[in-house]
């Protein structure tokens, strides 16, 4: 089925590249008609169609590249601990905290995807779905839950053992700090290959609690990862360096198939700037830089990838209304210049300079330049400027409103 729609997708991409090359060029056109007129508005769309196809091919490929990636590990380290969703009944791969929501209780747990899908606090109106027993506020009521764990951890549960020796070690949530006693529950844990107790473990050896041990602390963050702990699999994924681009492509490859943010931001770098033996794609770049975006480095990554597609997308014309993707890059880029990492702090000022450099000195949507003290800026995004109130309503309606995103007070 994918063969076929890929053949499918790359015969309609030839054909839209054939179509277009036998049209005018839009710098021509724009000449002619206007940057907001409808005729550059037809061919700014076919444009676009051609390009979410050609997105839709890269995509599909990387969907090929990630699922020979997951089957590989699989092969090499088969899932230990796949059990069904009670709800859904859909057979859960690695069960862990970023795949499940456990109940204390009774110590059962759905899938993620049922709890948020069917809203299950709201239709159980508080208690557990499967027991049916209150569920305990989880920010108030930490004797309460203490208990109840502490009933699994002595019944030999690794879950449980896991999470009363990590709240030994952090001290948090009603338990004192004590490592003495912290160590000895997550190594009963471990014991039993629990991905949780082994990817804490690793963290102890690595000089947090212990005294540093490297060689233990890549056997049980190895072990962690390959039991399928996403978070092991994108720490593991930083301990090789530029010569084992490998290793490294294939653990962050792996946290990433499993929605791990922090390992998505790490991929759409590698596509961006084309390391660990990738073939530099901005398209994939933007689609993982686009799910972490909290992260500055991964929000700056994605505003230079869009930057780059809208000047190969659109013939370096990137002010098309309903096509414009400078409102997003500025706004990504003022994040970027508000955070804390100083050496792409600059390089977002210098973009963000140079960008409204471009666009403030003539009217978005007549194109007549426009003096400073009497341009209008759209207040919304900052990233477009009118000659008049009239121009700016006229923009609006040609296309802003799309391109248009509300800038961080």
């Amino acid at each position: 089925m994918a063969n076929e729609t890929e053949q499918q997708l790359r015969e309609k991409i030839a054909s839209q590249k054939i179509s277009l090359a036998r049209l005018p060029t839009l710098r021509s056109i724009i000449d002619e008609t206007g940057l907001t007129s409808p005729e550059t508005k037809a061919r700014a769309q076919l444009f676009k169609e051609l390009s979410d196809n050609e997105e839709q091919l890269e995509l599909l490929l990387e969907s090929e590249r990630v699922a020979a990636v997951v089957r590989l590990q699989d092969e090499l380290h088969p899932p230990q601990n796949s059990e069904g969703c009670p709800i859904c009944l859909e057979t859960i791969k690695h069960v862990n905290f970023m795949t499940i929501i456990r109940f204390y209780c009774c110590g059962g747990w759905i899938c993620r995807q049922c709890y948020l899908a069917e809203k299950i606090d709201e239709m159980f109106h508080g208690r557990c779905a499967l027991c049916r027993e209150r569920i305990p506020d989880a920010n108030n009521d930490h004797k309460e839950i203490g208990t109840m764990v502490l009933k699994h951890a002595n019944k030999g549960r690794a879950w449980a053992q896991t999470h009363i020796g990590t709240c030994y070690l952090r001290g948090v949530n009603g338990y004192d700090l004590d490592k003495k006693k912290g160590l000895q529950f997550i190594k009963q844990a471990a014991d039993q290959r629990d991905p949780e107790a082994l990817f804490a473990i690793a963290f102890v050896c690595k000089g947090e609690t212990l005294e540093r041990d490297k060689s233990k602390y890549m056997y049980y963050l190895k072990d962690a990862a390959d039991l399928g702990h996403t978070e092991a699999q994108q720490e593991l994924a930083l301990t090789y360096s530029t010569h084992e681009k490998e290793k490294r492509l294939h653990y962050t490859t792996l946290a990433a198939s499993q929605g791990d943010a922090k390992a998505c931001g790490m991929l759409g770098a590698y596509f961006i700037y084309a390391e660990c033996g990738l073939t530099k794609s901005l398209v994939l770049a933007k689609h993982y830089c686009e799910k972490n975006l909290e992260d500055e480095l991964s929000a700056y990554n994605f505003s230079l990838a869009l930057l780059q597609l809208g000047l190969e997308r659109y013939e370096g014309i990137m002010e098309i209304p309903g096509h414009s993707p400078i409102p997003t890059i500025l706004f990504y880029e003022r994040k970027v210049q508000e955070g804390e990492i100083h050496p792409i702090k600059g390089e977002a000022t210098e973009l963000i300079s140079r960008l409204e450099s471009q666009v403030k000195n003539h009217c978005a949507n007549c194109r007549k330049e426009a003096g400073c003290s009497s341009s209008k800026r759209c207040v919304r995004c900052l990233g477009a400027w009118y000659c008049g109130k009239e121009c700016q309503v006229q923009h609006w309606k040609a296309g802003h409103k799309i391109d248009c995103i509300k800038r961080m007070i």
